[in-house]
């Protein structure tokens, strides 16, 4: 939460960090678990998300940074989507698409670089924990990792890096 505070630059975008974290915090732990993103925490926090960057554009008259967040999350949702769609039950999930609605619009707030740079390192510690898993023999080819506190500590990261 600490990195939150010191990467928002406003009191809308404050909250909507903290908001975000709020519903992060127990989906690590709930996809960990039971390999689910339920939508009761990954739909307000996109909401929540999108309505505070609004406002913080609203009060600032900066609508550059709620469009590029916008853009951000739409892209990055649609490719989930896509992926999870095409992939079926060998990719991604419905849940990790609506995690990276919210992900992505936090951080496209600070642009492009921000909100690619979150996914990939979700992406690059996932996989650098898949490849660890299987040369122990703790996992088999074919072996479902929950993603959701993957993107979430990219996003983390990600945050710390604005601040």
């Amino acid at each position: 939460m600490t990195i939150v505070v010191l990467a928002a630059p406003t009191i809308p975008v404050l909250l909507a960090g903290l908001l975000w974290a709020g519903c992060a915090v127990p989906l690590v732990f709930i996809d960990a678990q039971v390999h689910r993103l339920p939508n009761v925490l990954t739909l307000p926090a996109a909401a929540g998300v999108f309505a505070l960057l609004a406002v913080d554009a609203a009060v600032t008259g900066q609508w550059e940074h709620v469009i590029s967040a916008a853009i951000c999350a739409a892209v990055a949702t649609t490719v989930f989507v896509s992926m999870g769609l095409v992939l079926g039950s060998r990719g991604l999930g419905l849940g990790d698409a609506k995690l990276i609605l919210s992900v992505t619009a936090l951080l496209g707030w600070w642009g492009w670089g921000a909100a690619f740079g979150a996914v990939f390192l979700g992406f690059l510690v996932a996989g650098l924990v898949g490849v660890a898993l299987l040369a122990t023999g703790r996992a088999r080819r074919g072996a479902h990792i929950p993603m959701g506190p993957f993107f979430i500590a990219g996003a983390v990261v990600m945050l710390a890096l604005m601040a």
